[in-house]
Order: C-alpha cells, then sequence, then structure tokens
C-alpha cells in the first residue's frame, strides 16, 4: 500500500513540472513577393498535387506592388514555401494579359517562386521575366 501512495504523490508532484516545461518555439516565416516587372500581374495558383484543386486562388499584384505573408510554424515543426504561400503547386503568372509564364513545383529554376525556401525569403517578378513569359494575345488565364 506505501508503494502505491508513493507512486501516486510522484505523479501527483513531477507530471504537472514535466508538463510545464517550455518544449520552445516553431519557427518564424516571412514571405514577400514584389513586381517590378513593369506590368499588373494576375497570378492564378492551382494545386495538381493531392488534394487535387482546379478551381484557381487569385492574387493581384500592381506593378511596383509587393505583398508579405507571415507564419508562425509550430512544434512539432511543419516548415513554410511559396507551396503555402500561394496555397497550390502551380502558378499562371498573367501579365497584364499580354503575357504569361507558368511556373510548377518541384523545380531547378532559379527564377521559379517555388525554388526559393528558408526562413526570410523574397521573390520579385522582374521586367525580364516579362520578357521572357509567352505573348497570349489577350488569352492569358
Amino acid at each position: 500500500m506505501k508503494l502505491k501512495l508513493k507512486q501516486a504523490l510522484i505523479i501527483i508532484y513531477f507530471v504537472p513540472l514535466l508538463m510545464a516545461t517550455d518544449c520552445g518555439q516553431g519557427k518564424f516565416y516571412e514571405y514577400k513577393i514584389r513586381n517590378e516587372s513593369g506590368k499588373d500581374i494576375k497570378i492564378s495558383s492551382y494545386r495538381n498535387i493531392y488534394p487535387i484543386r482546379q478551381t484557381p486562388i487569385y492574387t493581384q499584384l500592381i506593378n511596383d506592388g509587393e505583398l508579405t505573408k507571415t507564419y508562425q510554424d509550430g512544434l512539432p515543426p511543419s516548415g513554410y514555401s511559396f507551396g503555402a504561400f500561394f496555397n497550390g503547386d502551380s502558378l499562371i503568372v498573367n501579365y497584364n494579359n499580354e503575357r504569361k509564364q507558368i511556373f510548377t513545383f518541384p523545380t531547378e529554376n532559379d527564377r521559379n517562386p517555388f525554388y526559393h525556401t528558408g526562413t526570410n525569403v523574397t521573390f520579385v517578378f522582374t521586367q525580364q521575366d516579362y520578357e521572357n513569359a509567352k505573348p497570349c494575345n489577350g488569352n492569358c488565364d
């Protein structure tokens, strides 16, 4: 009987101490996109990897505009990326309905937003991106 009482006292005193221990915090992420292309852009985000989403999520970004999203990771860590930023794995960037670019994940191309990772990341759509995009004659979606 005394052994069970000692075990109960140990549980009563030490378990709350273990539960109150600070296990740290997840990382803080700051992701930005900037538009320095010389044109207003509309980004259509799709998900081709499970769960598939064929209806796009749109992000508008005026010329010289910027969009920042922050994320505080939890524990266990899950990370953050431009896939989470855009909520998709495929992007169509429409440059003022004149030209378009398609970006997909995964990639080895450093001019693709999905290529960039880290805790503080900025991706800039440039004039060169606009010039490299394919003409679409007003049918850019």
